[in-house]
């Protein structure tokens, strides 16, 4: 899995929602959170991590793994 990913997955854990929620709630592709789990894709388009970050109320770059909390 990769660090996206995992961020990803540990901000729904905090929030208690699934990754199927979150894609939901943002309208955006479940195949990207799969693409991502499964290593089939290792970044995220700006505008899907800005939703992202911005729902969980972190920044981009703790997302993407280039900063602490």
């Amino acid at each position: 899995m990769n660090t996206i990913y995992t961020q990803i997955h540990t901000l729904c854990t905090q929030r208690s929602i699934t990754p199927c929620r979150l894609c939901s709630e943002l309208r955006i592709s479940r195949g990207i959170i799969s693409d991502l789990k499964s290593g089939r894709k290792k970044d995220l388009a700006a505008t899907t991590a800005y939703k992202i970050a911005k729902y969980f109320g972190v920044s981009v770059g703790y997302l993407l793994g280039y900063e602490d909390k």
